[in-house]
């Protein structure tokens, strides 16, 4: 056998079955054991790196785990019959195709109890889940749709560029406009949208389906900033259960978040990831930023603040705290309090005295 493993025949088989029988486990491991660390992660207040960890810690099992198997599995190819040297590299490929296409079914990832719901905008319905299947476009289409617009993105490798083409095919077939879209789960690279939601909205009418995979993070954002163009804040509310808040976490990257009162939320500066899946989703109704441009390394975070609250049309203020003495310290805490809420408010730290200190004022 250690003859046959210094063969280039027995190198073929282990990179079959490591490949096949690896992206079979990972599947499941993804599905299971991996859901329900960042299930629990989540409902237990994790910081956003003690679940990376976890889930690091798993993929790295997975990984010693998924060459045993394609060792095991290669050992016993090679030392099997003639049925056995073709069953069993089969048997690998089944399960791969198995788990491609469970990832190929987005039925199956979607939370059963998950709704759509919509909201019209100067005479345009916007009605908001996850991706249609074939029958769910057919039902569109009688259901009198303008058209379903997919927030796919062909970047989003191996499936959306696949799931997309199905739906492009699949929704000519039921007579149903599909206008795409790409969206990307993350702030940046998303600035074609705003404009073709103004072009939209400029028709005054129709009645459009909009989703993404799994109908949750790209759509809310979606939904964020068609309430911006629209200038109605109160479309970017998602509805109750359809989006990750404030009280699903109890830590970001940079630190811990303290609920100061019934939707006032008290946390670091966001990472890029945080700032899509929890303050731009329409969870959030105010930004209050305690940064201050005094102080030069603040700069760069400032600027990139507004630019992201202005170009997803979040409402932004600014209360420099190092640099304000009691009095208006005082006055900004008012403020802040009159502020539509849910209302995030913002250290870079939360272990920065100007988090705690705020943290004082505001219970005063």
């Amino acid at each position: 056998m250690k003859k046959e493993r210094n063969s280039l025949k027995y190198a073929a088989l282990f990179a079959w079955h490591w490949l096949c029988s690896g992206f079979f486990l990972g599947t499941l491991t993804l599905m299971g054991p991996v859901r329900r660390i960042t299930d629990h992660a989540r409902a237990a207040g994790w910081s956003e790196t003690g679940e990376k960890a976890a889930v690091f810690a798993l993929i790295g099992v997975l990984f010693f785990v998924s060459l045993l198997c394609a060792r095991l599995l290669a050992d016993k190819t090679a030392a099997a019959g003639k049925a056995g040297r073709y069953g069993l590299p089969a048997g690998a490929l089944a399960l791969a195709l198995l788990a491609l296409w469970f990832w190929l079914t987005p039925s199956l990832m979607i939370d059963r109890g998950m709704k759509s719901d919509a909201v019209i905008v100067s005479g345009t319905e916007f009605v908001f889940g996850p991706y249609p299947g074939e029958e769910r476009l057919s039902g569109l289409k009688e259901e009198g749709y303008t058209a379903v617009i997919s927030l796919l993105s062909p970047a989003v490798v191996p499936f959306e560029p696949v799931l997309l083409a199905s739906e492009i095919e699949e929704a000519q077939e039921a007579g149903l406009p599909l206008i795409h879209l790409p969206m990307l789960p993350w702030i940046s690279s998303n600035d074609h949208v705003e404009k073709a939601l103004s072009e939209l909205l400029a028709k005054g009418s129709g009645k459009y389906y909009v989703h993404c995979y799994l109908g949750k993070d790209r759509v809310n954002v979606f939904r964020r900033m068609l309430a911006g163009l629209s200038g109605d804040g109160a479309q970017a509310a998602p509805p109750p259960g359809s989006a990750r808040t404030l009280y699903d976490i109890k830590s970001f990257e940079r630190g811990a978040i303290t609920v100061l009162a019934k939707d006032v939320f008290l946390m670091p500066y966001p990472t890029d990831e945080e700032f899509f899946g929890y303050v731009l989703n329409g969870s959030v109704a105010s930004l209050v930023s305690l940064l201050d441009p005094a102080n030069p390394e603040n700069l760069s975070w400032i600027k990139k603040e507004k630019e992201i609250a202005a170009k997803y049309r979040l409402p932004l203020a600014s209360y420099p705290w190092r640099s304000m003495d009691t009095a208006a310290r005082k006055k900004a805490v008012e403020e802040i309090k009159r502020l539509k809420k849910p209302t995030a408010i913002h250290a870079f730290l939360s272990a920065s005295p100007d988090y705690a200190e705020f943290k004082n004022a505001y219970r005063d």
